[in-house]
Formats: C-alpha cells, structure tokens, sequence
C-alpha cells in the first residue's frame, strides 16, 4: 500500500464539495446535499483548483461542465468517498449485530436487568444485549464490555471513566429464620457468611459496626459470591448485603432483615469509556437509568 502523504493532499472539504458539484452537476444540488450554500460550495471548488494549479469546471451557458481534469479528478474521488461511506455502514452494521456488552454482577443482573429485559427489548427487538456476570470485585475492562455495573460505597471512585449513579441501596444483615430464632439474637455467637463478593474492607467494617469482634468469628465460606445468598438461604450464616440483592427473599419470608442499622448504603453505578459513548449504549444505558430510579433508596417506593 502506498503511504498518503497528507500534507500534499488539499483539504478534505475543498475534495468534497467539488466530488459532489460534480456527481450532482451543479453548486445548488451540490449544496443542497452538503447543507451549505451555493457561494461556499463554489469557494471550496476554487480553492480546490488555486491548490492544484488547473480548472476544474466552466460555465456552459446557465449551468456547470467539468473540463478534463475535472472529469480525470472525479471518478477516483467518488470511488474514494463510496468506499468510506460503505466502510462506515459496514462498521455500523457490525457494530449493531454486535450489541451491547455488559459487565455486571450475578445479582444485579438476577434482580434488576433480566426481570425486565423484555421491557427492553419491546422499544428495541433488534438490540442485543449480552450480559457477562463478572462480579463486583472484578476489574473493569471497558475494552471488552461497553458498560461494568458495579456497587460501591458513598464517595468511591472508580478511575478515569464516565460514571454514572444507577440506584441507592441500604446494606443490612439478614438471615434465615431458623437461624435467628424468635428472641434476641447475639450477633457474635452465629456464623457470619464470609465475603466475596463486596470487597473493599466494607464487610470488615459491617462487623466493627455491628460490635462484633471478627477474629473471633466463625465464618462460613462458600467458596464464591455466587454461593452466598444460597448459603444464607440454608441457614449457614447472617449475610451482609445490599438490600436490593435480597428484596424479593425479605418479602416472602425466606430471609428476614435483622433489626440493626448498620448506616451503610450501597451505591451501584455503570461505568464507560470517556468520550462519546455509541448510540446502541446510550440506550440500554439510559433505560438503566429509567428502571433503576424507582427502586433507589429516597425513590418513593413502597
């Protein structure tokens, strides 16, 4: 391939607007379609001839002909410009066959996103949406995902990406009822379901706050976040998590949220590149957006 030399090449817009003067044959098509003028058009064209030193239209009575450099000059440009517009279309088509990726949690995607994916995909049937159930404490690789979903504490940064807050969450102890029984419960004498899925020192802190000692713990280790809330359901340990994470298990009984408030608050966000962000992610995101604000803490919900 021969290497462009662009400090030789005139200027992109002098090259457009003489291709489209000549495919349209005349100024006005050609402005008309480039949304401009006719005088900027006709300006760009005699820039275009000034920079390579030869006419490259005429007058012929009220109209425009092209003389013979510009008809030789005419049919590499309209080669070249279909060839860009083919391989943009192209990139859009591929990209939208590609989708929208998404890093996110095992539970996030559980209780938010899935339950009301078909919601989605009613205003968008041709979007596809793959969800990758990385975990809360995995990196955040936005070379591969368009978006990562992560929970965080107040005040948490997350590097130098686009962030954007998706919903409020209370962090509470909960447990099976068989665990705690029906009188007062002595947080230091159960089990804890150990964390993994949190991170952060935040679980470490949840203890302290709930004047438990957690060297002196049993801990009960499922051996990835994946197994915690099963765990919990068995009635292996208290669990320390996201309200949001649990909500439908508190409201059929299986678990009960202790009465003791740790004043801890969960804050998930979803996570981009800087810059522009493509249409495709703009909207999953913000129909995130829309479905995550009822659920919020403060959001007025039942």
């Amino acid at each position: 391939m021969t290497d462009i030399n662009w400090t030789q090449l005139p200027p992109l817009s002098t090259l457009r607007a003489f291709e489209a003067t000549a495919r349209l044959q005349g100024y006005s098509a050609a402005a008309r379609a480039l949304n401009v003028t006719p005088a900027a058009i006709a300006q760009q064209v005699r820039k275009l001839e000034a920079e390579i030193g030869t006419k490259l239209v005429r007058r012929e009575g009220r109209g425009l002909t092209l003389t013979d450099a510009g008809h030789q000059l005419s049919h590499p440009l309209l080669e070249a410009f279909t060839l860009i517009a083919d391989g943009i279309r192209d990139l859009e088509r591929s990209e939208a066959r590609r989708g929208v990726r998404v890093s996110t949690t095992d539970y996030f995607a559980g209780m938010v996103i899935l339950p009301r994916l078909g919601e989605f995909w009613k205003k968008h049937p041709t979007l596809q949406v793959s969800l990758s159930p990385d975990g809360n404490t995995a990196p955040i690789d936005l070379d591969t995902h368009d978006i990562a979903i992560r929970g965080g504490a107040p005040g948490q940064k997350w590097g130098d990406y686009q962030v954007a807050k998706l919903l409020e969450t209370p962090m509470i102890l909960c447990a099976a009822p068989e665990l705690i029984g029906t009188g007062k419960v002595d947080l230091s004498s159960l089990p804890w379901i150990s964390d993994r899925g949190i991170g952060g020192g935040v679980f470490e802190e949840a203890v302290s706050r709930a004047g438990c000692d957690l060297a002196a713990l049993k801990l009960v280790d499922p051996g990835n976040a994946k197994l915690e809330l099963e765990a919990a359901l068995m009635g292996y340990g208290l669990r320390f998590t996201p309200e949001l994470t649990v909500r439908d298990h508190l409201a059929d009984g299986s678990l009960i949220k202790l009465d003791i408030d740790l004043e801890m608050t969960g804050i998930y966000h979803a996570i981009c590149q800087k810059g522009p962000i493509p249409a495709q992610t703009r909207k999953f995101l913000d129909w995130l957006l829309e479905i995550c604000a009822p659920l919020s803490v403060g959001s007025g919900r039942p």
